[in-house]
């Protein structure tokens, strides 16, 4: 007779619940889960981070390119000053003249060369009759006067200054009344 015998294989549904094998492994299961949250919790943190770190790189950047935007503009407008003091000079100059044509033509140009200059955030700064600033004017010079209501006054303005926001580009060149004590 050839009976095939076969090994009997336990089957998994009909081992005991209650053995000690199947409980560690149930208990386990949940701590996976929390490695994984544990990790997602870090990730999460690192992206915040990162992204803290981004907005801070990109204010900086645009602090850094605000600032090299102003020095280009005061130093364009710095490298004009001998170009307006020549121009004031020259409407000086015309005042004298018999040419009532070339003084407005020079005033023109002035006013057009001041208009840009305020298109660019540059402010004149004129001193004549205003009491004298050490923080806007720069005295060349003084003079005696015999009335005390001019005593650091400004009685004449030289050339004038200019600022660009809240810096001052250039002081106002003055002459400065001064009352003898």
């Amino acid at each position: 007779m050839s009976q095939e015998t076969r090994p009997v294989v336990p089957d998994e549904s009909s081992q005991s619940l209650d053995s000690d094998d199947e409980q560690p492994e149930q208990h386990e299961e949940p701590q996976p889960e929390s490695g994984v949250e544990e990790q997602q919790r870090r990730d999460r943190d690192s992206l915040r981070r990162a992204l803290r770190d981004l907005e801070a790189a990109e204010a900086r950047v645009k602090r850094n390119a605000e600032r090299v935007y102003d020095e280009a503009r005061s130093s364009l407008v710095t490298e004009l000053f001998p170009v307006l003091d020549d121009l004031d000079r020259s409407i000086e100059a015309a005042h004298a003249s018999a040419d009532p044509a070339l003084l407005e033509a020079v005033q023109m140009s002035r006013r057009r060369i001041d208009q840009i200059l305020a298109r660019y955030g540059a402010e004149r700064i004129d001193a004549s009759g205003g009491s004298f600033d050490p923080k806007l004017h720069d005295a060349v010079t003084t003079v005696n006067v015999s009335d005390p209501m001019q005593n650091m006054t400004v009685l004449q303005q030289l050339a004038p200054g200019y600022r660009f926001g809240d810096r001052l580009l250039r002081p106002a060149k003055v002459v400065v009344g001064r009352y003898p004590s």
